[in-house]
């Protein structure tokens, strides 16, 4: 019974999704700023530092990477993920009935049953918009680079993710590599009241690397604390229009070369599978 009862919870969110997304071109709303940011000389590497669990970067993340077709490379995308086959097998799948197999795979892994804001339905709904980017040829490739082990130290983490982009740009000498994640792992600064160890942008190339920090006007994220998980509300980071900054004072955190603003109020993304 418990099983018939898990799989009766991805019901509602599966077919949303393929309903959603059925027949449908990808978006890419223009986002101001980007031709900045792609004209940056030497640039390989994107990583965009978010505040987890929100439906609104995901949404902006997508329209980023979409913007970034103007340079006619190749572009890989990063997403703080672990399980590379269920990733792979939902970006070859197509409109037919694999879809809907691969679909159900990625969602029954044991990360995708978490609460995590790394597996929110804004989460799937990226996914899926990268896959339709991968259909058009717009998008080269997924890789899936988080590296959590409950029995790993931080500082080794930090390491091992970012080892798992550079290997994707050895294999695509000519890719860009735009990269979603938490926005501490974006900072290429240490953060003190992180802990001493270099974060995972730190481990890029910093001349090649752009990394922004994600603002909005505050509002509230899908999160688990101390009081349990669901949405939790945090505070303005002060943006007020959608579009990208290049300025690392405009970040409120060290270490970023810029800011990516939504110009939106977070509204919270539950977790993909409701429990």
């Amino acid at each position: 019974m418990e099983s018939m009862r898990y799989v009766q919870s991805l019901v509602p969110v599966f077919f949303a999704v393929l309903s959603v997304h059925a027949g449908q071109q990808p978006r890419c709303p223009e986002i101001a700023g980007t031709e900045r940011l792609w004209s940056q000389p030497g640039l390989r590497f994107v990583v965009v530092g978010e505040m987890h669990g929100t439906t609104e970067t995901p949404a902006i993340f997508a329209d980023l990477v979409c913007s970034a077709r103007i340079t006619q490379r190749p572009i890989v995308v990063g997403v703080e993920l672990r399980d590379q086959d269920a990733i792979d097998a939902f970006m070859g799948s197509d409109g037919s009935g694999n879809r809907e197999v691969a679909t159900h795979e990625l969602l029954s892994k044991r990360e995708g049953r978490s609460s995590d804001g790394r597996t929110s339905q804004a989460m799937l709904m990226l996914l899926e918009e990268l896959r339709a980017l991968k259909l058009q040829g717009i998008v080269s490739g997924v890789v899936a680079f988080s590296h959590a082990r409950p029995d790993a130290p931080d500082a080794e983490r930090e390491e091992r993710m970012a080892s798992v982009l550079l290997s994707a740009a050895k294999r695509n000498p000519n890719a860009l590599v735009i990269a979603l994640t938490g926005n501490v792992h974006a900072s290429k600064k240490t953060l003190p009241e992180i802990g001493s160890y270099p974060l995972m942008a730190s481990f890029l190339p910093s001349a090649e690397t752009v990394s922004l920090f994600v603002t909005d006007r505050g509002g509230e994220a899908w999160t688990c604390d101390g009081t349990g998980c669901g949405p939790h509300s945090f505070a303005s980071t002060g943006a007020l229009n959608r579009g990208i900054t290049l300025s690392q004072s405009a970040s409120p955190l060290p270490g970023f070369d810029g800011v990516l603003s939504t110009g939106l109020k977070a509204t919270a993304s539950s977790p993909a599978i409701q429990k």
